[in-house]
């Protein structure tokens, strides 16, 4: 067997391992690093392993690719089947949309991808439009999800289409995909007659992509990717109109001495960058620097240019690599009424408690329907 092989082998067992350290927040039991996949709970053996065919166009819509809607505190599932709905949903016109997409061993109302969600729903201003395609990405069958991404794109392809005919905009239509929902971002735009507007890519996946289904900057106007783990969990190299690497792109410093796997810790953290980028008083710039990730972090060290906002204030007119260095965990609250998630505290620190306290039900209960 040649070393790629094997590389390919290790990836393979790192991401389908739910083996995990565990932290405790005073009173409340958690796991590290947003709970790295949540301890998916899962008897199913590689045999249980669903692969979708990808040109079926009687496919959609598939009961295992579901939508639900989150707006003005509201949680509504999408019934595909009445040509009505979008008229008698709680569908705010006056609000932007989000089309949010989960990754691998993800779901609805999973981490980590459920932490932008409801940093989404914090700042009140987006319609946020779930794509639920756990059913068909369930552990420990990786190669089966990253093959079925292309029947999830199909459909949710038709969905959003249907919901276009139905009176949504789709000019100002951003997609938000961590790790393979990135590249099933990308993937969306061959099965729809428009422009894909933008899409916001959160350490699109690596392991076991191949070039017809990874994402690049033709697959929207505007295509913008946070590296936290480029070239392990997360591809490398620029893959967007505008690549950040943040801290250098590779492995984040906050991740690294734990009794966790770091790798792993760091691909997880793109979601918390996004998060934070929703909350105005948080948003940070992004300086210039070298065209690749991962790059070495050197503060100060940057190319001659304008800065940038990072994440949802991105201009649509930028282009480029920058580089972003920090080494606090980002989007984690540090003392009582500070914004954040205390999920994206790698650890438990006491100040975090506090916070946890003062956040109203809504934002403390994420895991329930709202």
């Amino acid at each position: 067997m040649n070393s790629f092989g094997l590389c390919v082998i290790l990836v393979i067992y790192y991401i389908n391992r739910v083996v995990i350290s565990q932290v405790t927040l005073p009173g409340q039991p958690v796991k590290d690093a947003l709970f790295l996949h949540n301890f998916v709970p899962s008897n199913n053996t590689l045999k249980d392993c669903v692969f979708r065919p990808s040109n079926d166009k009687d496919l959609c819509p598939d009961p295992d690719v579901r939508f639900v809607l989150y707006t003005n505190d509201k949680r509504q599932p999408v019934d595909q089947g009445q040509t009505d709905w979008l008229r008698q949903s709680v569908w705010d016109p006056l609000k932007e949309n989000i089309l949010l997409i989960h990754g691998y061993a993800g779901g609805e109302d999973t981490l980590p991808i459920n932490v932008v969600r409801d940093a989404y729903m914090r700042n009140g201003s987006y319609n946020i439009w779930m794509v639920d395609w756990g059913a068909l990405g369930e552990p420990p069958c990786y190669r089966a999800s990253v093959h079925n991404m292309r029947a999830v794109a199909r459909c949710t392809g038709e969905f959003i289409s249907s919901l276009r005919i139905a009176g949504l905009p789709t000019e100002k239509l951003t997609c938000v995909g961590h790790s393979l929902g990135a590249h099933v971002c990308g993937l969306i735009s061959q099965f729809v007659l428009f422009r894909m507007h933008r899409i916001v890519a959160l350490d699109p996946a690596r392991p076991l992509i191949t070039n017809n289904v990874r994402l690049t900057n033709g697959a929207a106007n505007a295509v913008h990717v946070l590296h936290t783990n480029a070239g392990h969990y997360g591809e490398s190299g620029r893959t967007g109109h505008v690549d950040f690497c943040i801290n250098g792109g590779r492995i984040q410093p906050y991740c690294e001495g734990a009794d966790i796997d770091a790798q792993l810790c760091s691909h997880v953290w793109a979601v918390c960058y996004m998060a934070e980028s929703l909350m105005p008083s948080l948003r940070r710039k992004a300086e210039p620097c070298s065209r690749r990730c991962p790059s070495a972090p050197r503060p100060g060290v940057n190319r001659v240019g304008i800065p940038v906002l990072m994440g949802q204030g991105t201009p649509l007119t930028a282009s480029g690599s920058y580089c972003v260095h920090d080494d606090y965990p980002p989007y984690c609250p540090r003392k009582q009424g500070d914004i954040g998630d205390p999920r994206c505290c790698l650890k438990a620190p006491e100040i975090v408690q506090p916070a946890i306290e003062s956040m109203d039900p809504q934002e403390r209960t994420t895991s329930n329907a709202v």
